[in-house]
């Protein structure tokens, strides 16, 4: 009997995660040394006593998103100091103030391993002296012009206001802003950005970067703020983890509703195509907005008209359930019939009555539209670009280029926790009942 107890002792030892043997490796150092925003170097130091035949490095970027962004790197062990580079020009770096973690697994010659302390890092771009402050939940960093900071988190709280007790749409989570004092010198933080933007926002890190000279503040900075605030904070209240997204048409509207009262341009176009009966079909404007010309800020004011118009007529609490019913993963017709009893070209046929415009004659059949079909879709972990006043006079465009991705090459995988190996003792219980079973029979045999 003695004997078979001190089995059932061997095999749980030998399944339980917390009685695998461990190896005694001494670390000496464990450091990530970034060179922003081109790469980040890890190295590990080990003592030399210690025979490490497997290595692998583990390390994550912090995003609001709905998967693991974590990597596995299998590293080569040739001595006592392992490096491994995460070269940044292979797939975008984080913005600033993103927040890295790492850690290690050891295995030496005798199988056993070493898993070292998770660290951590944030990302800085240590080129200028960075002036910070906050209010909420809402951070303002910025280096040149004193009332810069000052100005433009004034113009993100407005903003912010507008959204929650106007629109109805609360932020979610915390949300950076990092202001450079040039163009150029914003552009030379991001690997992947066009030479005409003037601002990038990072959706799966709530972080923008704007290049606001302290000349423009008060009247570029201002509306862009908002504009930009706008499109992330309905982007965590509309978050889709099932391939919803928006029309662009909405998503647009809504971030020139949330400026506040149109300007000048977005009237006199308005006013223009109701002159010239110069609006084009809303289903047309699900999907990209003009790339060039006038067609660019019509496209922006078209789209506020009629956010406008189903905020006036309808009320937040609707445009708060066809935000949800979108993230749902509903069709842009299902959603609007769902909420508001028509779809795309009805809204159009109500939208162009209130407002006086010509009636349009709408083919029975329509071809749907959506934001997936073309390049500027919006997706997870993309910035978005916004050009330069200098580059249009028309309001943002927003463009959309390929994600940031901590290792492209490497499958994802979550660092262990407590946790991790615990379904193994899932047997046990059917171990104890046949030891049990078989020692009742040795003794009826007996």
């Amino acid at each position: 009997m003695k004997k078979i107890w001190y089995i059932l002792i061997l095999l749980l030892l030998t399944i339980s995660p917390s009685a695998h043997a461990q190896s005694d490796a001494v670390i000496e150092q464990n450091r990530a040394i970034v060179d922003f925003p081109n790469s980040v170097t890890f190295q590990l130091g080990y003592a030399s006593e210690t025979t490490i035949t497997d290595a692998v490095l583990t390390y994550e970027v912090q995003q609001f998103g709905c998967l693991d962004a974590a990597a596995n790197v299998p590293v080569e062990v040739t001595g006592e100091l392992l490096s491994w580079e995460w070269v940044m020009i292979r797939s975008g770096n984080p913005p600033p103030g993103a927040i890295m973690h790492w850690h290690w697994t050891l295995t030496d010659a005798n199988g056993r391993e070493t898993i070292t302390p998770v660290q951590e890092l944030t990302f800085v771009d240590e080129r200028f002296d960075w002036h910070t402050i906050k209010s909420g939940d809402i951070s303002m960093n910025w280096y040149e012009g004193k009332q810069v900071g000052t100005i433009l988190l004034d113009a993100a709280v407005e903003g912010l206001d507008r959204l929650e007790n106007e629109m109805g749409i609360e932020m979610v989570s915390d949300i950076n802003f990092y202001i450079y004092g040039d163009y150029d010198e914003m552009r030379d933080a991001v690997i992947y950005i066009q030479d005409w933007a003037g601002g990038v926002a990072f959706s799966e890190y709530n972080t923008i970067l704007m290049g606001v000279p302290p000349a423009i503040a008060e009247d570029w900075g201002r509306s862009t703020i908002q504009h930009e605030l706008a499109h992330l904070v309905i982007g965590q209240y509309g978050q889709s983890c099932i391939g919803g997204r928006r029309p662009t048409w909405l998503d647009e509207g809504l971030a020139v509703y949330a400026e506040g009262e149109p300007d000048a341009e977005t009237r006199n176009s308005i006013a223009d195509n109701l002159k010239n009966n110069g609006f084009v079909p809303l289903r047309s404007l699900n999907g990209a907005f003009p790339a060039h010309g006038d067609g660019v800020g019509h496209a922006y004011a078209q789209s506020y008209s009629v956010v406008n118009f189903l905020f006036e007529t309808y009320g937040t609490g609707k445009m708060q359930e066809l935000l949800l019913a979108l993230a749902a993963g509903n069709g842009y017709d299902e959603a609007l019939e769902a909420v508001y009893g028509f779809n795309v070209d009805g809204l159009e046929v109500e939208w162009r009555a209130a407002i006086g415009a010509d009636p349009r004659t709408i083919p029975p059949t329509p071809t749907p539209i959506v934001a997936a079909a073309v390049p500027t879709a919006v997706a997870q972990s993309i910035p978005r670009h916004m050009p330069t006043p200098g580059a249009a006079s028309q309001p943002p465009i927003i463009v959309d280029t390929p994600s940031p991705n901590p290792q492209p090459t490497s499958p994802p995988a979550s660092p262990p926790s407590a946790s991790t190996g615990i379904c193994g003792l899932g047997m046990v219980p059917f171990m104890l009942t046949g030891i049990y079973a078989f020692t009742r029979k040795k003794k009826k045999r007996g």
